[in-house]
Order: C-alpha cells, then structure tokens, then sequence
C-alpha cells in the first residue's frame, strides 16, 4: 500500500481483502488480463479460476503455470524476477486487438477444461487403482 501511495497510483489500485465468490467472479469478467507473478504455484487454483472465466494470463515461467499458460496461445509466460519481461508480456496482452484478444480468451476456455472436477476425480481414482493416467489435456482434442 505504501509503494502504490509512493508511485501515486492510489486512484489506480484497490486491495479489496477478502471478496465473495460472487464479487470475485464479477472482478474476473471485467478483467482484461490475469497476471500470476508467483514462482510457487503448485496448482494455482487462482489462474484457473481466471482461465474459466475466459482471460488471457501472463505467469511466470515456474512451478504449475506452464502447464496451465500455453506461451502465445492464452496468455504468455515470463521469466520469473524479470519485471521487463513481465512488463512487456502485459503490455502485449493489454495492446492486442479484439480478434487476438478473442483467441486468447478462448483458448483460456479450451484449455481449462481438462481440469474440470469430474476429469480430476477420475484420474486420482485411475492413480488409486494403479491404472494408466493420460493427460487430460483438451488441447488434444478438438471438443
């Protein structure tokens, strides 16, 4: 908070604290873009919250969110502490003209769907019974 009243961007920046599910969702669907700074997200149910509700993300190239960024396809990745890097892959998202920005937003959705509760139950019940596990990856598909 004292950096953002240093930069003089108070008129810029809210920290809301603690939201609803209802209140976080209509933050998401006004959103341009979802930035994922963290080098330590090891599911990071955050972006896929943002990638079901159609944005294109820009996270750092660690932990879970290659995974879930496809570089160029819904979002981009940065290479982690490098705010030039992060900077400039906002900045590509945030100047992409509509049809660019739509192809993002949909591969958001393409993409978060191999994550959806009943693919997740049923690859930890495939790892229980010791069954092959395939990557539930929809980009593989093309439903």
């Amino acid at each position: 908070k004292q950096q953002v009243a240093h930069l003089g961007l108070n008129d810029k920046v809210t920290f809301t604290g603690y939201v609803s599910d209802d209140e976080l969702k209509a933050a998401l669907t006004r959103a341009k873009v979802f930035a994922m700074p963290s080098i330590a997200e090891l599911q990071s149910i955050a972006t896929m919250e943002a990638m079901a509700t159609a944005l294109p993300i820009v996270g750092a190239n660690a932990m879970a969110l290659p995974h879930l960024i496809h570089d160029g396809e819904n979002g981009y990745l940065f290479e982690p502490n490098d705010v030039d890097d992060l900077r400039d892959k906002l900045v590509k998202v945030l100047t992409a003209d509509k049809e660019e920005l739509l192809r993002m937003k949909n591969n958001s959705l393409k993409f978060i769907r191999g994550h959806d509760i009943t693919r997740t139950l049923d690859t930890f019940e495939a790892l229980y019974r010791g069954q092959e596990v395939v990557d539930p990856d929809p980009e593989l598909t093309d439903d």
